[in-house]
């Protein structure tokens, strides 16, 4: 792919980044981790990253882009600082992707009304659903009225409980949740909180119908052979007549379920909040590769906006928006 040299972002960011690490790394540990780092190659190589940057509708989005590619990149040459909060603290205080301090103070607000929400799922999940509204963008990913909802990811009704209190009770929301130890949980929340707008779904979503090795999320669980089927199989089996959201964050499985998924997201044009986070050693590689997949295999008929809920670049989504809900001025949060 030919860019032009203004256009090419990519290039931007990469030299950004080496001029940074070049003071830290010498020359041929610089080589070396970004030879081995799927991520930072395909920033190199330069066309998904151009090609996605350029898809982004706002400002606020291409901002995200840029600081969260940054954040990546010098990920790879302070890999103790993945998953590890003390370990990243210089890394966030120096490259976070939103305003740190914004971030804690909104921790701790939330914390302090923690009692409103749901006891029976972990704080850290409630703070982004409830405390940042994850999933309610102004202008671009309002789940409201009458919607049909597919919540692909359920886990143990987070999302489902926040989808079902901004519907109508003639609202139909499919919480899917493959794990049988959340969906327990799930079943319980849908219960206590009459959740009477939501259908759970223990179902393990794919590109195929096919058994598949499954992981619980639980640790020292064993894994066990499941059944899965495609969002298309059970549309079509269950005679679903259109859906107004699909949001999915299925730890990494995002791109195969999409790819069941062709045909009811080309029907039904729905918007969209796909993860964008996970993929890789290090996290992000389906960062540069779920929106060009969209974009070129399912459907160009969107406008797309990223939006990320963590200072490390966890919890980044990409929110696409059907063109014809257009307006004629955007406001975000």
């Amino acid at each position: 792919m030919q860019i032009d040299n203004k256009k090419n972002i990519s290039q931007k960011l990469l030299n950004k980044c080496r001029k940074s690490i070049n003071k830290k790394f010498d020359k041929n540990k610089i080589e070396k981790i970004e030879s081995e780092d799927n991520f930072i190659k395909a920033l190199i190589e330069g066309e998904n990253f151009n090609i996605f940057y350029y898809m982004l509708k706002d400002d606020i989005s291409k901002k995200n882009f840029k600081k969260a590619t940054i954040y990546r990149y010098m990920l790879a040459f302070y890999p103790e600082a993945f998953g590890n909060i003390k370990n990243s603290m210089h890394l966030v205080f120096k490259y976070s992707i939103v305003n740190i301090f914004y971030w804690i103070f909104k921790r701790i607000l939330f914390i302090i009304q923690r009692f409103k929400y749901p006891l029976e799922i972990e704080v850290f999940i409630t703070f982004y659903i409830f405390g940042l509204k994850q999933y309610n963008i102004k202008n671009i990913f309002e789940v409201k009225n009458d919607a049909v909802v597919f919540d692909i990811g359920a886990f143990k009704g987070d999302t489902a409980y926040f989808f079902s209190k901004k519907c109508s009770n003639k609202a139909r929301i499919y919480a899917f949740e493959p794990d049988e130890n959340n969906y327990k949980v799930l079943l319980k929340i849908k219960e206590k909180y009459k959740l009477n707008n939501v259908i759970t779904k223990n179902i393990l979503l794919s590109n195929a119908e096919k058994e598949i090795d499954f992981i619980s999320m639980i640790e020292n669980t064993p894994t066990i052979k499941k059944n899965a089927i495609t969002i298309d199989k059970f549309v079509e089996e269950n005679n679903i007549e259109k859906i107004d959201y699909i949001k999915m964050d299925v730890e990494g499985a995002e791109k195969n379920i999409l790819e069941g998924s062709i045909k009811t997201i080309k029907k039904f044009k729905p918007f969209l909040a796909i993860a964008i986070y996970h993929g890789g050693k290090l996290f992000m590689e389906d960062f540069y590769n779920i929106p060009i997949f969209i974009k070129n295999v399912i459907n160009e008929d969107y406008e797309y906006y990223i939006r990320t809920f963590s200072p490390w670049g966890g919890e980044t989504i990409l929110f696409c928006k059907p063109k014809k809900y257009k307006v004629t001025s955007l406001i975000t949060r």
